[in-house]
Protein backbone atom coordinates (compact mmCIF):
# COMPACT_ATOMS: atom_id res chain seq x y z
CA UNK A 1 0.00 0.00 0.00
CA UNK A 2 1.70 3.49 -0.97
CA UNK A 3 1.54 6.41 1.52
CA UNK A 4 -1.24 8.36 -0.44
CA UNK A 5 -3.70 4.98 0.81
CA UNK A 6 -2.42 4.94 4.61
CA UNK A 7 -3.97 6.75 7.49
CA UNK A 8 -1.68 9.11 8.56
CA UNK A 9 -1.38 9.28 12.35
CA UNK A 10 0.71 11.65 14.49
CA UNK A 11 1.26 10.00 17.87
CA UNK A 12 2.05 13.29 20.33
CA UNK A 13 3.94 12.40 22.93
CA UNK A 14 5.85 14.99 26.03
CA UNK A 15 8.24 12.52 26.54
CA UNK A 16 9.04 9.12 27.51
CA UNK A 17 10.47 7.82 31.50
CA UNK A 18 10.42 4.56 32.54
CA UNK A 19 6.82 3.60 33.28
CA UNK A 20 3.88 1.40 32.69
CA UNK A 21 2.24 4.02 30.29
CA UNK A 22 5.73 4.81 28.45
CA UNK A 23 6.09 0.93 27.98
CA UNK A 24 2.69 0.49 26.49
CA UNK A 25 2.88 3.22 23.49
CA UNK A 26 6.28 1.49 23.23
CA UNK A 27 4.65 -2.32 22.44
CA UNK A 28 2.24 -0.46 20.69
CA UNK A 29 4.57 1.21 17.68
CA UNK A 30 6.34 -2.22 17.72
CA UNK A 31 3.08 -3.97 17.04
CA UNK A 32 0.73 -1.53 14.58
CA UNK A 33 0.40 -2.59 11.05
CA UNK A 34 2.20 -0.52 9.43
CA UNK A 35 1.05 -1.20 6.18
CA UNK A 36 -2.11 0.43 6.98
CA UNK A 37 -0.67 2.94 8.94
CA UNK A 38 1.94 5.89 8.34
CA UNK A 39 3.01 7.26 11.95
CA UNK A 40 4.76 10.10 12.49
CA UNK A 41 6.01 10.38 16.07
CA UNK A 42 6.04 13.73 17.62
CA UNK A 43 7.43 14.82 21.15
CA UNK A 44 7.18 18.16 22.35
CA UNK A 45 10.03 17.76 24.62
CA UNK A 46 12.94 15.42 24.27
CA UNK A 47 12.25 11.97 24.10
CA UNK A 48 13.77 10.71 27.23
CA UNK A 49 14.89 7.52 28.29
CA UNK A 50 12.13 4.97 26.52
CA UNK A 51 11.58 7.37 23.89
CA UNK A 52 15.35 6.59 22.70
CA UNK A 53 13.81 3.28 21.91
CA UNK A 54 11.26 4.41 19.93
CA UNK A 55 14.24 6.43 17.61
CA UNK A 56 15.35 3.05 16.81
CA UNK A 57 11.95 2.18 15.24
CA UNK A 58 12.41 3.71 12.22
CA UNK A 59 9.43 6.46 12.49
CA UNK A 60 9.80 9.59 11.42
CA UNK A 61 10.36 11.76 14.43
CA UNK A 62 10.32 15.68 15.44
CA UNK A 63 11.49 16.50 18.85
CA UNK A 64 11.47 19.67 20.62
CA UNK A 65 8.17 21.46 19.68
CA UNK A 66 7.87 22.88 23.04
CA UNK A 67 10.39 24.92 24.09
CA UNK A 68 9.89 26.51 27.64
CA UNK A 69 6.99 25.29 29.68
CA UNK A 70 3.86 27.71 28.43
CA UNK A 71 5.65 28.15 24.64
CA UNK A 72 2.37 28.75 23.19
CA UNK A 73 4.25 29.27 19.59
CA UNK A 74 4.65 25.72 20.49
CA UNK A 75 0.91 25.13 18.99
CA UNK A 76 1.46 26.85 15.79
CA UNK A 77 4.38 24.78 15.35
CA UNK A 78 2.82 21.70 15.83
CA UNK A 79 -0.14 22.75 13.68
CA UNK A 80 2.30 23.20 10.62
CA UNK A 81 3.89 19.87 11.25
CA UNK A 82 0.34 18.15 11.22
CA UNK A 83 -0.40 20.06 7.86
CA UNK A 84 2.53 18.75 6.25
CA UNK A 85 2.12 15.86 7.22
CA UNK A 86 -1.39 15.78 6.10
CA UNK A 87 -2.64 14.33 9.40
CA UNK A 88 -6.20 12.37 9.33
CA UNK A 89 -6.07 11.46 13.55
CA UNK A 90 -3.67 13.23 16.18
CA UNK A 91 -3.19 10.19 18.63
CA UNK A 92 -2.33 11.86 22.09
CA UNK A 93 -0.63 10.30 24.64
CA UNK A 94 -1.69 10.50 28.78
CA UNK A 95 0.25 13.61 29.46
CA UNK A 96 -1.48 17.38 30.56
CA UNK A 97 0.85 19.47 28.01
CA UNK A 98 -0.14 16.87 24.95
CA UNK A 99 -3.81 17.33 25.72
CA UNK A 100 -3.22 21.31 25.87
CA UNK A 101 -0.89 21.23 22.76
CA UNK A 102 -2.36 19.10 20.82
CA UNK A 103 -5.94 20.10 20.53
CA UNK A 104 -5.38 23.35 20.11
CA UNK A 105 -2.85 22.25 17.09
CA UNK A 106 -5.03 19.91 15.59
CA UNK A 107 -7.97 22.24 15.55
CA UNK A 108 -5.82 24.81 13.57
CA UNK A 109 -4.71 22.24 11.17
CA UNK A 110 -7.91 20.87 10.08
CA UNK A 111 -7.70 17.19 11.72
CA UNK A 112 -10.42 14.74 11.27
CA UNK A 113 -10.30 13.00 14.18
CA UNK A 114 -8.37 13.43 17.80
CA UNK A 115 -8.02 10.88 20.08
CA UNK A 116 -6.63 10.82 23.75
CA UNK A 117 -5.02 7.54 25.67
CA UNK A 118 -5.78 7.75 29.13
CA UNK A 119 -3.65 5.66 31.38
CA UNK A 120 -4.02 7.54 34.96
CA UNK A 121 -6.80 7.50 37.83
CA UNK A 122 -6.86 9.61 40.99
CA UNK A 123 -4.39 12.01 40.07
CA UNK A 124 -4.12 15.17 41.82
CA UNK A 125 -2.46 18.07 39.73
CA UNK A 126 -1.33 21.28 41.47
CA UNK A 127 -4.53 23.73 41.27
CA UNK A 128 -6.24 20.65 40.93
CA UNK A 129 -10.09 21.83 40.61
CA UNK A 130 -8.72 24.77 37.50
CA UNK A 131 -6.53 21.55 36.49
CA UNK A 132 -9.71 19.36 35.81
CA UNK A 133 -12.03 22.42 34.52
CA UNK A 134 -9.01 23.17 31.75
CA UNK A 135 -8.99 19.51 31.14
CA UNK A 136 -13.06 19.06 30.46
CA UNK A 137 -12.66 22.40 28.28
CA UNK A 138 -10.00 20.86 26.18
CA UNK A 139 -11.88 17.64 26.03
CA UNK A 140 -14.42 18.92 24.15
CA UNK A 141 -12.22 18.97 21.18
CA UNK A 142 -11.49 15.44 21.67
CA UNK A 143 -13.47 12.79 19.55
CA UNK A 144 -12.04 9.60 21.56
CA UNK A 145 -11.09 8.91 24.73
CA UNK A 146 -9.20 5.64 25.49
CA UNK A 147 -9.48 4.24 28.73
CA UNK A 148 -7.42 0.72 30.54
CA UNK A 149 -10.08 -0.99 31.33
CA UNK A 150 -14.33 -1.21 31.58
CA UNK A 151 -13.84 0.32 34.65
CA UNK A 152 -11.41 2.87 34.14
CA UNK A 153 -13.95 4.56 31.52
CA UNK A 154 -16.80 4.65 34.23
CA UNK A 155 -13.81 6.91 36.05
CA UNK A 156 -13.54 9.26 33.16
CA UNK A 157 -16.83 9.40 32.58
CA UNK A 158 -17.65 10.28 36.22
CA UNK A 159 -15.04 11.88 37.29
CA UNK A 160 -14.35 14.11 34.17
CA UNK A 161 -17.59 14.32 32.93
CA UNK A 162 -16.49 12.79 29.29
CA UNK A 163 -19.58 11.99 27.28
CA UNK A 164 -19.63 8.43 27.55
CA UNK A 165 -20.27 7.89 23.23
CA UNK A 166 -16.47 9.35 23.27
CA UNK A 167 -15.29 6.61 25.85
CA UNK A 168 -12.95 3.56 24.19
CA UNK A 169 -11.94 0.69 26.46
CA UNK A 170 -9.13 -1.28 24.86
CA UNK A 171 -7.28 -3.26 27.72
CA UNK A 172 -3.56 -2.73 28.27
CA UNK A 173 -1.95 -5.68 26.51
CA UNK A 174 1.93 -6.64 26.61
CA UNK A 175 3.84 -9.16 24.43
CA UNK A 176 3.94 -12.72 26.35
CA UNK A 177 7.01 -13.99 24.47
CA UNK A 178 9.50 -10.94 26.33
CA UNK A 179 8.85 -12.79 29.32
CA UNK A 180 9.55 -16.46 28.72
CA UNK A 181 12.63 -18.04 29.96
CA UNK A 182 14.62 -20.98 28.72
CA UNK A 183 15.80 -21.29 31.97
CA UNK A 184 14.63 -23.65 34.66
CA UNK A 185 13.26 -22.68 37.93
CA UNK A 186 16.95 -23.72 40.22
CA UNK A 187 19.14 -22.46 36.92
CA UNK A 188 16.78 -19.10 36.99
CA UNK A 189 17.42 -19.06 41.07
CA UNK A 190 21.16 -19.71 40.94
CA UNK A 191 21.70 -16.94 38.61
CA UNK A 192 20.08 -14.50 41.18
CA UNK A 193 22.06 -16.07 44.52
CA UNK A 194 19.17 -17.54 45.99
CA UNK A 195 19.02 -21.23 46.95
CA UNK A 196 16.91 -23.64 44.53
CA UNK A 197 14.48 -24.78 47.11
CA UNK A 198 13.88 -20.88 48.19
CA UNK A 199 10.19 -19.81 47.45
CA UNK A 200 10.87 -16.72 45.59
CA UNK A 201 8.11 -13.43 45.74
CA UNK A 202 8.74 -10.46 43.64
CA UNK A 203 7.48 -6.91 43.45
CA UNK A 204 7.96 -4.69 39.73
CA UNK A 205 7.41 -1.38 40.00
CA UNK A 206 9.46 2.38 40.51
CA UNK A 207 10.48 2.91 43.86
CA UNK A 208 8.35 5.41 44.55
CA UNK A 209 5.83 6.93 47.04
CA UNK A 210 2.45 5.89 45.97
CA UNK A 211 3.97 2.44 44.99
CA UNK A 212 4.59 1.97 49.19
CA UNK A 213 7.13 -0.77 49.13
CA UNK A 214 7.36 -0.33 52.53
CA UNK A 215 4.47 -2.33 53.09
CA UNK A 216 5.88 -5.22 50.87
CA UNK A 217 8.73 -4.76 53.35
CA UNK A 218 6.90 -5.00 56.11
CA UNK A 219 4.73 -7.89 54.72
CA UNK A 220 7.55 -9.99 53.96
CA UNK A 221 8.60 -9.95 57.46
CA UNK A 222 5.89 -11.75 58.48
CA UNK A 223 5.92 -13.98 55.75
CA UNK A 224 9.77 -15.16 56.76
CA UNK A 225 8.43 -14.93 60.18
CA UNK A 226 6.36 -17.99 58.84
CA UNK A 227 8.38 -19.60 56.12
CA UNK A 228 12.15 -18.99 56.79
CA UNK A 229 13.23 -19.62 53.81
CA UNK A 230 11.52 -17.06 51.37
CA UNK A 231 13.62 -14.31 49.40
CA UNK A 232 12.17 -11.52 48.01
CA UNK A 233 12.88 -9.70 44.66
CA UNK A 234 12.77 -5.60 44.30
CA UNK A 235 12.53 -4.86 40.61
CA UNK A 236 13.04 -0.94 40.39
CA UNK A 237 14.63 1.67 40.86
CA UNK A 238 14.21 5.44 41.92
CA UNK A 239 14.24 7.81 45.13
CA UNK A 240 13.23 5.64 47.59
CA UNK A 241 16.15 3.02 47.15
CA UNK A 242 18.39 4.43 50.31
CA UNK A 243 15.41 4.54 52.45
CA UNK A 244 14.06 1.05 51.61
CA UNK A 245 17.30 -0.72 51.69
CA UNK A 246 17.77 1.15 55.31
CA UNK A 247 14.32 -0.47 56.19
CA UNK A 248 14.93 -4.03 55.01
CA UNK A 249 18.30 -4.04 57.09
CA UNK A 250 15.85 -2.67 59.92
CA UNK A 251 13.89 -5.63 59.67
CA UNK A 252 16.34 -8.13 59.74
CA UNK A 253 15.73 -8.80 56.01
CA UNK A 254 18.90 -7.74 54.24
CA UNK A 255 19.80 -11.38 53.21
CA UNK A 256 16.98 -12.16 51.98
CA UNK A 257 15.59 -8.92 49.89
CA UNK A 258 17.48 -8.57 46.74
CA UNK A 259 17.83 -5.08 45.25
CA UNK A 260 17.69 -5.57 41.67
CA UNK A 261 17.58 -2.29 40.14
CA UNK A 262 15.52 -1.55 36.75
CA UNK A 263 15.59 -5.02 34.49
CA UNK A 264 14.82 -4.46 30.70
CA UNK A 265 14.52 -8.01 30.41
CA UNK A 266 12.54 -9.62 32.78
CA UNK A 267 11.97 -13.40 31.57
CA UNK A 268 15.30 -14.79 33.29
CA UNK A 269 14.38 -13.59 36.47
CA UNK A 270 10.53 -14.16 36.33
CA UNK A 271 11.48 -17.77 35.74
CA UNK A 272 12.76 -17.18 39.58
CA UNK A 273 9.09 -16.15 41.12
CA UNK A 274 6.52 -18.07 42.52
CA UNK A 275 4.18 -15.23 43.53
CA UNK A 276 4.33 -11.50 42.38
CA UNK A 277 2.87 -8.46 44.73
CA UNK A 278 1.66 -4.93 43.96
CA UNK A 279 1.51 -2.97 46.96
CA UNK A 280 0.31 0.43 45.77
CA UNK A 281 -1.76 3.18 47.01
CA UNK A 282 -4.86 4.20 44.89
CA UNK A 283 -2.75 7.29 43.53
CA UNK A 284 -1.93 6.99 39.87
CA UNK A 285 -2.51 3.37 39.71
CA UNK A 286 -5.25 2.20 36.86
CA UNK A 287 -4.12 -1.56 35.43
CA UNK A 288 -0.41 -2.53 35.95
CA UNK A 289 1.61 -3.19 33.24
CA UNK A 290 4.01 -4.73 35.81
CA UNK A 291 1.41 -6.98 36.68
CA UNK A 292 -0.11 -8.10 33.40
CA UNK A 293 3.85 -8.89 32.70
CA UNK A 294 4.24 -11.01 35.70
CA UNK A 295 0.94 -12.86 34.52
CA UNK A 296 2.22 -13.38 31.22
CA UNK A 297 4.99 -15.61 32.84
CA UNK A 298 2.29 -17.67 34.88
CA UNK A 299 2.59 -15.97 37.87
CA UNK A 300 -0.40 -15.67 40.10
CA UNK A 301 -0.54 -11.90 41.83
CA UNK A 302 -1.40 -11.02 45.31
CA UNK A 303 -2.46 -6.75 44.92
CA UNK A 304 -3.98 -4.14 46.70
CA UNK A 305 -7.43 -3.21 45.57
CA UNK A 306 -6.45 -0.07 43.57
CA UNK A 307 -7.38 1.09 40.29
CA UNK A 308 -9.17 -1.51 38.45
CA UNK A 309 -6.75 -3.98 38.79
CA UNK A 310 -9.98 -6.28 40.16
CA UNK A 311 -10.75 -6.77 36.20
CA UNK A 312 -7.82 -8.83 35.97
CA UNK A 313 -6.89 -10.54 39.72
CA UNK A 314 -9.82 -12.47 40.14
CA UNK A 315 -10.45 -13.82 43.54
CA UNK A 316 -9.26 -17.45 43.42
CA UNK A 317 -8.92 -17.55 39.98
CA UNK A 318 -5.08 -15.12 39.32
CA UNK A 319 -4.33 -14.49 42.71
CA UNK A 320 -5.97 -12.23 45.44
CA UNK A 321 -6.56 -8.72 46.09
CA UNK A 322 -6.22 -7.21 49.92
CA UNK A 323 -6.81 -3.82 51.36
CA UNK A 324 -4.76 -0.57 51.01
CA UNK A 325 -1.96 -0.19 53.66
CA UNK A 326 -2.38 -3.78 55.25
CA UNK A 327 0.72 -5.37 55.64
CA UNK A 328 -1.24 -8.13 57.40
CA UNK A 329 -3.74 -8.96 54.85
CA UNK A 330 -0.87 -9.17 52.46
CA UNK A 331 1.44 -11.69 54.40
CA UNK A 332 -1.80 -13.71 55.03
CA UNK A 333 -2.62 -14.39 51.11
CA UNK A 334 1.53 -14.82 50.04
CA UNK A 335 2.12 -17.23 52.91
CA UNK A 336 -1.36 -19.32 51.99
CA UNK A 337 -0.56 -19.03 48.49
CA UNK A 338 2.98 -20.69 49.55
CA UNK A 339 1.52 -23.32 51.51
CA UNK A 340 -1.00 -24.47 48.94
CA UNK A 341 0.84 -25.69 45.75
CA UNK A 342 -1.96 -26.70 43.73
CA UNK A 343 -3.24 -23.33 44.06
CA UNK A 344 -0.11 -21.45 42.53
CA UNK A 345 -0.29 -24.21 39.99
CA UNK A 346 -3.82 -23.36 38.94
CA UNK A 347 -3.58 -19.25 39.67
CA UNK A 348 -0.24 -19.88 37.14
CA UNK A 349 -2.57 -21.44 34.32
CA UNK A 350 -5.73 -18.95 34.43
CA UNK A 351 -2.58 -15.83 34.82
CA UNK A 352 -1.13 -16.83 31.46
CA UNK A 353 -4.08 -17.78 30.00
CA UNK A 354 -5.87 -14.72 30.88
CA UNK A 355 -3.52 -12.55 29.00
CA UNK A 356 -3.20 -14.99 26.38
CA UNK A 357 -6.94 -14.19 25.77
CA UNK A 358 -7.51 -10.67 26.73
CA UNK A 359 -4.67 -8.88 27.73
CA UNK A 360 -2.04 -9.48 24.98
CA UNK A 361 -0.40 -6.34 22.65
CA UNK A 362 -1.68 -8.12 19.26
CA UNK A 363 -4.91 -7.02 20.96
CA UNK A 364 -4.39 -4.01 22.19
CA UNK A 365 -2.91 -3.17 19.03
CA UNK A 366 -5.55 -4.57 17.22
CA UNK A 367 -8.14 -2.33 19.17
CA UNK A 368 -6.07 0.96 18.51
CA UNK A 369 -6.24 0.42 14.84
CA UNK A 370 -9.70 -0.54 14.56
CA UNK A 371 -10.43 3.59 16.53
CA UNK A 372 -7.42 4.95 14.44
CA UNK A 373 -9.11 3.93 10.98
CA UNK A 374 -12.32 4.76 12.22
CA UNK A 375 -14.07 8.21 11.91
CA UNK A 376 -15.81 11.15 14.12
CA UNK A 377 -18.97 9.49 15.53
Amino acid sequence: MDRSQKIHAAVVVSHLTIGGAEQLLLELLRHIDRERFDLHIVFLREPGILGKEILQLGYPVTTGIIRYKFDMAGVFRLARLLRDFKTDTVFLINHLNTLFFGVLAAKLAGVTCCINWENETFKKYPFHPLTMFGRRVLHLGIDYVVAAAMGHGDYIADEEHIPRRKIRAIYNGVDPARFQSDLSRNEARNCLGIPPQSPVISIVAALRPDKAHHIFLQAARKVVDAISETHFLVIGDGPQMLFLTNLAKDLNLENQVHFLGFQRELGDIFAAVDINCLSSYPQQETLSVAAIEAMSAGIPIVCTDVGFMKEIVIENETGFLVPVDDPDAMADKLIFLLQHHEVRHHMRQNARQLVNDRLSVHQMASGFENLIASRPI
